[in-house]
């Protein structure tokens, strides 16, 4: 019996390789029942997107340092004045974008978090509405302060709604795949479905975008819209749900408009009293089409932002004026560090550095549709689109606003322009991004030793 104990205690070498290293071919996926497991998977964190976003960081402080200097120093005496606060906002975001990017995604697919995110975008959305600031400076009142501290509760509105709507998505889907949304008969089930799958999303989504249309941030509006319809693209609706709630929910748009035009009869006064800032950018864009001499209320001062802005852009030439070598920046384009600061780039770098700018745009981008398509399941595959739609729609939206493609809006350039809030939430936009790409994609196939 002596023997017997002691030989149960002694082992090889290769016996205790097999115990340590749990990826051991003798014993690495055989259950207790003698089933096989698949093997732990090993996660990778995208190095390449992370470098990609680094990289596009360290250009944007030298942007914004070389644009931001005179208006700075004017200020607060202080030439780095905005790159250090800009610094401290970045370092803020790259903490958020790190954290959401080691939680696996599925971990915000549970429901609290989904009902949580929905309901935080509605409070932080009427607060706003209610006792926002900004509105004499902007003309919208995009500011709230909590604790002392201001920042703009759209940026974290916009994420949160991608998470939301995600998140609704994916437990409607996981309903239709257990067959819980059933109907008696095809008509009934085509309208269930059309509510569930169309209905219920869009219509709590633009309760939400509503109530930011009234502060009044058109622009923040106009961001939501298309960022969910891209997530609704992505999301796995069926046509006939796109068509009848589409439909339905016209058809319902339609009638409250009617209704409240009739019982508010001072509505339309309202909405011109509103939006009377988002009228007369709509002048001042379309100013230059009108035939000379025409009468207009638009004064020099009016159109001397985005005239200058627009010199800007053509006065750089094929390699620009040279870094820090700007005349605009001089007052010429007020706070030109915010939505304008393309236009100052431009002047200073010419038309090539324009297109290394773009350029680094475009290869972040063409990663970002990588993890997209590559983005197993409803749910991570749905984040990963509306996160990537957030920031290259506000991309596409300023440059289009600093060539005159549309009128001014108020958007920022990603990771470019100056901003604390925007700076934050867009970096934690791409944390989720990254977090996709690392548990929720299929790993590149390891190469065979000698292939």
């Amino acid at each position: 019996m002596k023997e017997e104990g002691k030989t149960q205690h002694l082992h090889t070498d290769s016996d205790i390789e097999k115990l340590i290293d749990p990826g051991h071919p003798v014993h690495s996926n055989v259950r207790p029942d003698g089933t096989k497991a698949m093997p732990a998977r090993r996660y990778q964190t995208n190095i390449p997107m992370m470098l990609m976003l680094a990289g596009m960081l360290v250009y944007g402080f030298i942007i914004l340092y070389s644009v931001s200097g005179p208006d700075a120093y004017g200020q607060f005496q202080d030439s780095a004045y905005f790159l250090k606060r800009q610094l401290l906002f970045t370092l803020a975001g790259v903490a958020g974008c790190l954290i959401v990017a080691f939680i696996p995604i599925n971990f915000f697919k549970r429901k609290p978090i989904v009902l949580g995110a929905y309901v935080l975008s509605g409070l932080l959305a009427f607060v706003t509405l209610a006792m926002g600031q900004g509105g004499q400076q902007h003309g919208a009142s995009r500011w709230i302060t909590i604790g002392g501290i201001q920042f703009q509760s759209s940026e974290l509105i916009k994420v949160a709604l991608v998470i939301a709507f995600a998140g609704y998505r994916a437990f409607i889907d996981d309903l239709h795949r257990k067959g819980k949304i059933k109907a008696k008969n095809p008509g009934k089930q085509m309208l269930l479905d059309a509510t569930f799958d169309f209905i219920v999303p869009i219509a709590a989504v633009i309760l939400v975008d509503l109530v930011i249309l009234l502060e009044p941030h058109l622009s923040c509006f106009l961001i939501i819209g298309a960022v969910i319809f891209m997530c609704a693209l992505s999301s796995e609706i069926p046509i006939k749900s796109w068509i009848t709630g589409g439909l339905i929910t016209i058809i319902f748009g339609v009638i409250a408009l009617i209704v409240l035009m009739t019982v508010m009869p001072s509505f339309q006064e309202k909405i011109t009293t509103n939006f009377a800032h988002v009228f007369k950018r709509l002048a001042i864009f379309t100013a230059d089409e009108e035939s000379e001499g025409e009468e207009t209320n638009l004064t020099a001062d009016d159109t001397r932002q985005i005239d200058n802005a627009f010199n800007a852009l053509g006065s750089g030439g094929m390699w620009g004026t040279g870094l820090g070598n700007s005349r605009s920046k001089y007052n010429y384009v007020s706070e030109a560090q915010n939505d304008y600061i393309f236009s100052i780039y431009i002047e200073e770098t010419g038309f090539v550095g324009g297109v290394i700018l773009i350029s680094l745009y475009m290869v972040m981008f063409f990663m970002c549709l990588k993890v997209i398509w590559n983005a197993k399941g409803l749910f991570a595959r749905t984040v990963a689109t509306g996160c990537t739609a957030l920031i290259f729609i506000e991309v596409l939206m300023n440059l289009a606003v600093e060539l005159q493609v549309i009128p001014s809006t108020g958007v920022t350039l990603p990771f470019i322009s100056y901003g604390g809030t925007a700076q934050i939430f867009l970096m934690t936009a791409y944390g989720f991004i990254l977090s996709v790409s690392r548990y929720a994609t299929d790993p590149a196939p390891k190469k065979k030793a000698g292939a």
